[in-house]
């Protein structure tokens, strides 16, 4: 009796779970609003292996790059459980972006990195036009990006995002610790919520007490469910370095993350200095009161996961303190003079939270 040979059946990537069609499907339908985010420093080679950019384009005399990058942490749960994904790209620029703020420069370039178990066209849509929407915002051009299909991996319906800036400052204008003094007077910019940190701790006591986020509203906002409140987008602060006066002299910038108001202030000032902040200077959202009450925490937990209300914290001298709040009305940014630096004692911290009861 004749044998015969057992045959393979054949495998493909598309079989294996990845479709590489269906991308360049979703980049083609995107090309022009992506092409659109783009400035006179990019060189269009859209679609080629890496972004070529001109810096001599973007005018600076004697510039130093900055670069960052980060995500939006485990809102993306919440985003995923909600099913709304309009926001999560402003998230992802703006955590990238509002860094490159805090040493005095301007974002201009910025590239994602989606990661997903299985590729669906509306969500990676709606997620890079929010990414393309934050670009735009913050005056960034969009100039590349992966998405990653993962089966496997990614289980279910989960993904992740990664963004990554690159900006610029003037050598003689970028801003270091050392320039933080004693004396100065330091301003609060308001944040939009809850920003993109902290979310591990609000998705334990969302678990822990059975709040449904969908049909479920706070009482102090009505308007909203308490996702939508949950998942607002972070503010960009691109406007406060980019319109600045010429005449206004900033000494720092605290761009108020992961680690809230305990860990970053520190970040823009030398050791020997402490920012006393007044907490009876402003009414704290409410929102991070119903967290603190939520998860049964006490104070310097709360200040050291959250921004309670700062995005930013700007150090500036005392005398050009109105000319920075006129500046920021203008922009129509929420501030107000939050508290200023003191030399520090020798038991003292960095940072001193005073009027919080």
């Amino acid at each position: 009796m004749k044998k015969t040979k057992n045959r393979i059946k054949s495998i493909t990537y598309k079989e294996s779970g990845v479709d590489i069609d269906k991308f360049d499907i979703i980049l083609k339908d995107l090309k022009k609003e992506i092409l659109s985010t783009f400035n006179d420093a990019v060189v269009d080679n859209f679609g080629s292996f890496s972004s070529i950019l001109d810096i001599n384009k973007l005018g600076y005399n004697d510039p130093l790059l900055l670069s960052t990058t980060d995500g939006v942490g485990t809102k993306l749960k919440l985003a995923i459980e909600a099913q709304n994904f309009d926001n999560i790209g402003i998230d992802l620029v703006a955590m990238c972006v509002n860094d490159i703020l805090a040493q005095g420069g301007l974002p201009h370039f910025f590239l994602d990195y989606i990661a997903v178990g299985k590729l669906e066209e509306k969500q990676v849509k709606s997620i890079i036009k929010s990414i393309i929407r934050g670009c735009i915002i913050s005056n960034c051009a969009l100039v590349g990006g992966e998405t990653a299909e993962m089966p496997g991996h990614y289980l279910k319906n989960n993904f992740d995002l990664a963004g990554f800036a690159i900006g610029a400052v003037e050598r003689d204008k970028i801003l270091m610790p050392s320039l933080v003094k004693e004396g100065d007077l330091v301003i609060a910019i308001e944040s939009n919520g809850i920003h993109s940190n902290g979310y591990s701790l609000i998705r334990n006591l969302i678990n822990y007490h059975s709040i449904d986020i969908i049909n479920e509203k706070f009482n102090f906002n009505n308007d909203k469910n308490i996702a939508e409140t949950l998942l607002k987008p972070t503010f960009i602060y691109t406007d406060l370095v980019k319109k600045k006066p010429k005449n206004l002299m900033l000494h720092g910038i605290s761009h108020i993350t992961g680690g809230g108001l305990i860990e970053n202030p520190k970040r823009s000032y030398e050791n020997h200095l402490s920012l006393v902040l007044d907490c009876s200077t402003f009414k704290m959202d409410p929102l991070f009161l119903w967290i603190k009450e939520k998860a049964n925490i006490e104070w310097y937990d709360l200040f050291k996961t959250f921004n309670c209300g700062i995005g930013m914290l700007v150090y500036v001298d005392n005398q050009d303190s109105l000319k920075l709040l006129e500046h920021l009305k203008s922009l129509n940014f929420n501030s107000w003079i939050v508290g200023e630096m003191q030399k520090k004692d020798k038991n003292q911290n960095s940072v001193q939270i005073l009027n919080y009861e």
